[in-house]
């Protein structure tokens, strides 16, 4: 990687996750504010944004689904900047924070049609508990159990 590759990641706010989340075509838009409202208000959660040079590349957003489950909500990397790390980075960064707070294990759904995600989320030890449909909208769930390192579980 060079010096142009180089990105942070960092806590962020939802108003960083939105302006990500729009420049993400598979998404066909940002969701609103008041979604995201909605989904975290009065639960634990964390928002992730990862940058360059003052450029949002990425973001993951997850909050506590139950006391000992972190679900990983939504994320994403724009085009330009995939393939560089910055998936696996927000993804180390969010299973950390949940780790570090006592959560026992990291869980997210995805769909069939997007092969990219399942590949990585099965790459880094994430492993199948549930399927909600059988095409390409199927919903597919991943659990992760959080051990005492990254790398772990």
């Amino acid at each position: 990687m060079g010096a142009m590759d180089a990105f942070t990641v960092r806590a962020g706010t939802v108003d960083e996750a939105l302006r990500v989340e729009a420049g993400i075509p598979e998404f066909g838009g940002a969701r609103s504010p008041e979604q995201y409202a909605q989904r975290l208000a009065g639960t634990p959660h964390l928002v992730l944004v990862a940058e360059s040079g003052g450029e949002l590349v990425g973001y993951k957003v997850g909050y506590e689904e139950r006391p000992e489950i972190f679900y990983s909500w939504l994320g994403g990397v724009v085009p330009a900047w995939r393939r560089r790390g910055v998936a696996a980075a927000l993804r180390v960064a969010q299973e950390q924070w949940a780790r570090d707070r006592g959560y026992r294990s990291v869980e997210v759904k995805t769909m069939n049609r997007f092969p990219a995600m399942l590949h990585l989320l099965v790459a880094a030890g994430y492993r199948v508990v549930g399927v909600e449909g059988r095409d390409e909208a199927a919903k597919i769930r991943f659990a992760r159990p959080l051990a005492d390192r990254i790398g772990e579980g």
